[in-house]
């Protein structure tokens, strides 16, 4: 389910762009790569990854729990 997982989180980033957010290039902790952009890098995140992969289940999860045992950047606590 890749292609659908990064296809939504495509739409969700073009949302959250639309609505105004700024995508805060602090979080990223090295260079970025030729074909990278800070967008990409934030958006590859796990924590978002899996909540976009329980976004196109159907049928829809009425809750969404995302658990880890490492640090979450304060991009994706947002």
């Amino acid at each position: 389910q890749s292609t659908e997982i990064y296809a939504k989180i495509d739409r969700l980033k073009a949302k959250a762009i639309e609505n105004g957010f700024i995508f805060d290039s602090s979080w990223i902790t090295r260079s970025l790569n030729e074909n990278e952009t800070i967008e990409s890098v934030l958006c590859g995140h796990s924590e978002l990854l899996v909540i976009a992969l329980n976004l196109i289940q159907e049928p829809a999860p009425k809750f969404i729990q995302v658990v880890k045992n490492l640090r979450v950047c304060g991009h994706c606590r947002k």
